[in-house]
């Protein structure tokens, strides 16, 4: 049976413990071995490495560079806005999102962490 993308990528860093590892060279190893048994290249490597991240089995050293620790694989504890609070933000907002293309990490919005249960907030109003 094919590995998973995700299985790919955790052999990959496997094989690279405790290096910081840049996602170029990984995606394009993935892709590589997924080519081998799939006839569609892989939809999106680079949301897998996040995703891998944010489950606690990598660790962002910096923007597009994680690192696999053998030591460290913890489970990651991910807060999300009940859905009343949801609600009550997008009626705020007027239903609208904004689309940042780059947004600095200290400056998060409510937006962001509905999006993105990662980040480490209060999840109230």
């Amino acid at each position: 049976m094919a590995k998973t993308i995700s299985e790919l990528i955790m052999e990959y860093f496997q094989k690279h413990p405790k290096k910081d590892l840049k996602h170029g060279p990984v995606v394009d190893w993935v892709t590589k071995e997924y080519l081998k048994n799939n006839p569609e290249p892989p939809r999106d490597p680079w949301r897998a490495i996040r995703k891998l991240h944010q489950e606690g089995k990598l660790i962002k050293v910096s923007k597009g560079v994680y690192r696999y620790d053998p030591d460290y694989i913890k489970e990651a504890e991910l807060h999300d806005f009940p859905p009343v609070v949801k609600e009550e933000i997008f009626k705020r907002d007027n239903y609208k999102l904004l689309c940042v293309e780059e947004v600095k990490q200290m400056v998060l919005s409510c937006v962001q962490t509905i999006l993105n249960p990662e980040i480490k907030a209060v999840t109230t109003l």
